[in-house]
């Protein structure tokens, strides 16, 4: 049976796949130190992998400065490690632009060895043209461009017991450690919070409290983010609309070209609850010009797409479509 942590890894590593700008797709994992981003960034390039598409994992561990440079504030100093930790220029340069509009995609994988400060000068990797690639670290939103952007929300009381708990040994001990996060880290991560806002201009938001049980806060988009979704089922009934996004919606007429329309049923009490029925009616792609599917196209928040994404069991994957309209807009398929 699939994990709470796996089904929502798999709506964002889905939200991610759907997309084929056609050149590699650039995804941050953002947060405060020790917040779960690098094991997080890990498992969901494993997902992405596992829906067929050529993913990377990077840590930004390979674009630290120099230690002469990151210490030059002092080992303690919070502006040290916030304005001098990481070499964001050469990261743009040999990394972001490759993969972006009009790069060749031939990019570095790391220029320095962290454990040793030794520099290194790797022949760059050409990506795929449809290449995710991941990349964990602080302070992301601070000077880089990105596709997707996701923040892993954890609060600083977790993450300090997470952080000291991992780094006692590579700092000295856990009293250091303590320190270390106080002073330094977490001084820095409050920082870069207060001036850059990367929760709300984050793509996808995840509370990772509970490592067991993270939750999708966001999806699609930043916070004042207004996408379109498109519903030939349960989406389009008032009661369901009111239960998960505390609302109606605002919704037009439209049609889904190329898919026709078939039923499952479903097992999932709480759904079945809400929708009042347990036989939910779900699309598959023909291609055929003559199948067609109506529905509605609704205006959702980057929120309500999160829990409409919770709210769909894993017979539905979310994909973009072109609607009949010409307009584009998300759409739950058959897995």
């Amino acid at each position: 049976m699939i994990t709470p942590r796996a089904r929502v890894l798999g709506r964002i590593a889905d939200h991610l796949t759907a997309q084929l700008p056609g050149r590699p797709l650039r995804v941050a994992v953002d947060g405060i130190t020790a917040a779960g981003k690098t094991t997080l960034a890990r498992e969901l390039t494993a997902a992405v992998a596992a829906r067929g598409r050529a993913a990377a994992h990077l840590s930004m561990d390979g674009f630290h400065n120099p230690r002469a440079v990151r210490h030059r504030q002092g080992r303690d100093s919070a502006d040290g490690y916030y304005t001098d930790a990481y070499d964001f220029a050469s990261f743009q340069r040999l990394v972001l632009d490759p993969l972006g509009p009009g790069g060749d995609r031939k990019y570095r994988e790391r220029i320095i060895d962290l454990p040793s400060d030794t520099p290194i000068d790797e022949p760059p990797v050409e990506a795929p043209e449809d290449l995710v690639l991941v990349v964990d670290g602080s302070f992301l939103q601070r000077e880089l461009v990105w596709d997707e952007v996701v923040f892993v929300d954890t609060p600083f009381e977790v993450a300090h017991e997470r952080g000291t708990r991992r780094d006692t040994e590579l700092l000295g001990g856990l009293d250091q450690a303590r320190r270390a996060f106080e002073q330094r880290y977490h001084a820095a991560s409050r920082r870069y919070l207060d001036e850059v806002g990367p929760a709300e201009s984050a793509t996808v938001v995840l509370g990772n409290e509970d490592v067991a049980n993270p939750v999708l806060r966001r999806i699609g988009g930043p916070a004042d983010a207004v996408v379109n979704l498109f519903s030939y089922g349960t989406l389009q009934t008032p009661s369901v609309q009111i239960e998960h996004f505390g609302r109606t919606l605002v919704g037009k007429e439209d049609v889904l070209p190329g898919y026709r329309q078939d039923w499952v049923t479903i097992t999932d009490p709480a759904v079945v609850e809400v929708s009042g029925t347990d036989r939910h009616p779900i699309v598959r792609h023909t291609g055929d010009p003559a199948d067609a599917t109506s529905g509605t196209m609704l205006e959702v928040t980057a929120a309500e797409l999160a829990a409409a994404d919770i709210y769909e069991v894993d017979d539905y994957r979310r994909a973009l479509v072109r609607l009949g309209s010409g307009a584009d807009a998300w759409v739950y398929l058959a897995n």
